[in-house]
This record gives C-alpha cells, structure tokens and sequence, in this order.
C-alpha cells in the first residue's frame, strides 16, 4: 500500500486536516494591551465536523488501496468536502460580525491554518490524478492478459 505515490498524497492531506485541531483559523492582537485573541479550530463544532468527517474519508481512502478507481472516487468525494469547509471558513470570516458590531475580517487577520483544506484539496487532486493512472494501467493488463488467453 504504501509503495504507491498516491497513497502518500491522500496520508498527506489526511495530515494536514487533522493538524488543524491544533492550529487557529484567525487571530488578533489588542495594540493598546498586547493580548493576543484567537479563533481555534477546535473552538467551533462545524469545523470539528469538517475536519473528523475529511479524516475519516481519508482513511477509508487509504484502506481500498486495492481498487484505484474507488479511492478515486473516495478522494474526489473528500476534495469536494475540503472545499467545501474552505468556502465555509472564508465566508465565515467575511461574514461574521462581533459583538461590537465590526465584523471580524476587520479586526481579526486569516492565520496559516486557514489555507490548509486548499492545500489538501491540490493534494488529492494529484492523488486522483496517479490513482486513476495506475486503475487504468492495471484495466489494460487485465484485458491484455484476457485477449491473449
């Protein structure tokens, strides 16, 4: 399983999400006080949801490592979702208003982890590329071998 190059991508970017629980979506620093605000990831439940539910495809990608046409689809279902909770991210960002009435791009700026679902979306973007690749490799062999039978 892990001979395969694609297999690494989708670990990859099964990484990468499952890093954010870690990381802060947005952050801001008071210049009167010097107090550092931030939103964390794990501070939210939607985003929790995103993230285990893009961990867990991930993993049952990796687990059909056998069937490249079915972790194709699996990654492609994962990339939709991880673009999904970018737009979610960003359209929250823009969007909310805080108490004082500002909305929070105004005062809060996008930290690092921000950008990681779009990182992980290339990722499995380059996965479905050499999985579907390899599927159609072995399809080939397959009917090779069956024609010259």
């Amino acid at each position: 399983m892990w001979k395969k190059p694609h297999n690494w991508l989708i670990a990859a970017a099964a990484l990468l999400v499952i890093v954010l629980l870690g990381l802060n979506v947005c952050t801001a620093v008071n210049p009167e006080t010097g107090v550092h605000y931030a939103v964390a990831f794990r501070d939210r439940l939607i985003y929790i949801i995103f993230i285990v539910l893009s961990f867990i495809i991930s993993d049952v990608t990796l687990l059909s490592a056998k069937k490249p046409f079915y972790q194709v689809f699996l990654a492609i279902v994962n990339a939709i979702v991880l673009l999904g909770f970018q737009i979610w991210i960003l359209v929250e960002f823009f969007t909310t208003k805080l108490p004082s009435g500002l909305r929070m791009s105004s005062v809060y700026s996008l930290s690092i982890g921000a950008v990681f679902p779009l990182v992980a979306i290339i990722l499995l973007v380059l996965a479905v590329k050499r999985a579907a690749d390899e599927g159609t490799a072995q399809r080939i062999a397959a009917a090779f071998e069956k024609r010259n039978l």
